[in-house]
């Protein structure tokens, strides 16, 4: 679970880079299932394993 803080600050960490891979065409965040739970969406173009292993190396601290 993480704050609307904690998952803002995240986005500013990572925006940038995130941004410049590619396949990457939006970050966004969104509620999660709990009111109080937020988390990072990062939107593709296509949906690969090339493209979720790089987003998942960029934000894996």
């Amino acid at each position: 679970m993480a704050s609307k803080e904690t998952i803002q600050q995240l986005k500013r960490r990572h925006r940038g880079r995130l941004l410049r891979l590619s396949g990457v065409s939006g970050i966004g965040i969104e509620r999660g299932n709990d009111d109080n739970d937020y988390v990072l969406v990062v939107h593709v173009k296509n949906d690969d394993e090339a493209t979720r292993a790089a987003i998942l190396e960029e934000v894996d601290d």
